[in-house]
């Protein structure tokens, strides 16, 4: 029954997919209803435990805080950090690690989880349970309702040896004792359904009904900031509702640049040939929403074919008044919307993440306090309009990005319960590149880190004729990149030393086009690491590394000839 183990803990990985775990480190559904809820030991009776016992739950060990998305460190509160060693009580939903028929080893969730549409826990919800020792021949069956666990405590660290570190776990419960709960058992998290009821569709309910105005007072609430200007709702058309898309992708992406982007990037492998920018980023979009601000934030345009009520389509529009919010009032953008066309790509995607986080920590927010599972499914009257392409997992990858990094971002300024008033300092000093975003430490004290960006006018040596286009690709870009021929946990580790980089692109008569790439690195070992890890093309060329140096520059062309246009060694 191996099977049910990697399922469950598909269930666990789902978030993020291919960026290894990133959403492991978002606040997860489950610990933000029971931290809201009874705090800690107060859903237990602690007279059922010894004295020497210590009852610990999911609301303390949610309050492990990550800090670092390339290192995937957490720092533990000083109350956590004590048990380590000791022996600890939980109250628990059982769950297999190797099978039904023998959980001497299991996995112990707040909730039950039995369902694809179930939000599942992050690591910081999950702990590894072992019961008798490898000689026992006892079987230990499963628990259908709560478990009450007891047993000795383990946090995972650097220098652990236990077998939950050895399985991936960071918290473990050792030589335990699990009986099934008879007091107060905790109350399920919303979004979780009782074991049986998984099959009743019940998560998918429509919600009471709401007036788009109450809707906009409950985000106001939550955001702790108030528009502007009065915010419309309307509901429109598939076609009205893509030209808002479409529109705001083409401000973002205006053609004098579009052609020469798409040859940069189908030249790094990150697009295939032929395939139109705007679409494929179009399609990304209408395959996630179906309402959106207009970019004044003065109207939240809805699809008319969805129903209003369904938990997939609030949470949506939850998503949308807060971005409406974000743009009337130009949170994080300080100097004003005409800025935005100043900076750079990888400072304008930290921007978007900035956003994307705000948005997506309302809409966790909001569904946390109405009993909504945020992994719920699009109603089927919606029919996505944007058009999909084969071959595009890369890009969407990169675009996709800022929505990962962007709530984790947010969590580690604010926490997961904590009042949003508590990022005015972030909407006043946002960050300046997704770095920043996945390594907030670095955010706060600059002083950890070598920033060294490449000035845009790198490239002028290189040829007679200036570059078509120049950008940045940053850490956001290098991670996809980095991962076509090696593992998203070493494109992450390598990548997460950049200092700064700048490509530029040629485009020849011809239709072929060559792009030289500089990149520069926290010290010399980082640079050697990126050297080794960058992957194969056919029309390639490294430059020779000098010893010493942090810096890595990589011709390609899109054939022999354009490669051999530049001159690699110039005066």
């Amino acid at each position: 029954m191996k099977s049910i183990k990697f399922l469950f803990l598909a269930f666990l990985l789902t978030g993020l997919g291919a960026f290894v775990l990133l959403d492991d480190f978002s606040p997860s559904e489950d610990e933000n209803f029971e931290s809201n809820n009874k705090k800690h030991a107060e859903i237990l009776d602690a007279k059922n435990y010894p004295d020497s016992v210590a009852v610990i739950d999911f609301p303390l060990l949610a309050e492990a805080r990550p800090t670092d998305l390339i290192d995937m460190s957490l720092s533990f509160p000083d109350e956590l950090q004590k048990l380590d060693g000791k022996k600890v009580s939980l109250i628990a939903f059982m769950a297999p690690f190797d099978s039904l028929e023998d959980m001497s080893r299991c996995m112990m969730v707040p909730s039950y989880v039995g369902c694809t549409f179930c939000t599942p826990p992050n690591l910081r919800q999950v702990v590894f349970v072992t019961q008798g020792n490898n000689d026992s021949e006892t079987n230990y069956s499963f628990i259908e309702e709560p478990s009450q666990v007891t047993g000795t405590f383990r946090i995972t660290g650097p220098e652990s040896t236990h077998e939950g570190k050895k399985q991936g776990f960071v918290y473990s419960i050792e030589n335990a004792e699990v009986t099934a709960h008879t007091g107060e058992a905790p109350q399920r998290a919303p979004g979780h359904a009782t074991p049986n009821g998984h099959n009743n569709s019940q998560s998918a309910a429509l919600l009471p009904p709401v007036t788009p105005t109450e809707l906009l007072g409950e985000v106001t609430e939550i955001m702790d900031q108030k528009p502007l200007y009065s915010i419309r709702f309307e509901k429109v058309s598939t076609e009205i509702f893509t030209k808002n898309v479409t529109d705001q992708l083409e401000t973002t992406y205006p053609s004098s640049i579009r052609e020469a982007r798409v040859q940069a990037f189908s030249i790094l492998g990150l697009i295939p040939e032929n395939i139109d920018w705007l679409d494929a980023l179009t399609g990304f979009e209408l395959g996630q929403h179906v309402a959106k601000s207009d970019p004044l934030g003065r109207s939240v345009l809805i699809l008319e074919t969805v129903p209003f009520n369904h938990p997939f389509v609030r949470l949506s529009v939850v998503g949308a008044i807060a971005e409406a919010i974000i743009f009337q009032n130009n949170l994080g953008n300080p100097k004003g919307e005409e800025s935005r066309f100043e900076k750079n790509e990888d400072a304008r995607r930290a921007g978007e993440s900035l956003i994307s986080g705000i948005r997506k920590t309302i809409i966790r927010r909001y569904a946390t306090a109405k009993s909504i599972s945020p992994k719920i499914p699009a109603p089927a009257q919606f029919r996505p309009a944007g058009i999909k392409f084969p071959e595009t997992t890369l890009l969407n990858r990169w675009y996709s990005l800022p929505a990962f990094v962007g709530p984790f971002f947010i969590d580690f300024l604010v926490g997961p319960t904590g009042p949003l008033s508590g990022l005015m300092p972030a909407y006043q000093r946002p960050p300046s590149t997704m770095m920043e975003f996945l390594r907030p430490m670095w955010y706060e004290n600059g002083s950890l880190w070598a920033r060294d960006p490449v000035p845009a006018d790198f490239a002028m040596k290189f040829m007679d004729e200036p570059p078509d286009l120049t950008d940045v690709l940053g850490i956001g870009g290098l991670i996809p990149w980095l991962a076509q021929p090696n593992s998203s946990y070493v494109a992450r580790t390598i990548a997460g030393q950049w200092a700064g980089d700048r490509w530029a692109l040629w485009q020849f008569d011809d239709g072929s086009a060559a792009l030289l790439l500089e990149t520069r690195w926290q010290d010399e070992v980082s640079a050697l690491k990126f050297s080794e890890a960058i992957p194969e093309h056919l029309f390639q060329w490294l430059f020779p590394h000098q010893e010493g140096s942090s810096t890595v520059r990589i011709l390609r062309g899109s054939t022999l000839a354009a490669l051999n246009r530049i001159d690699p060694f110039p005066e």
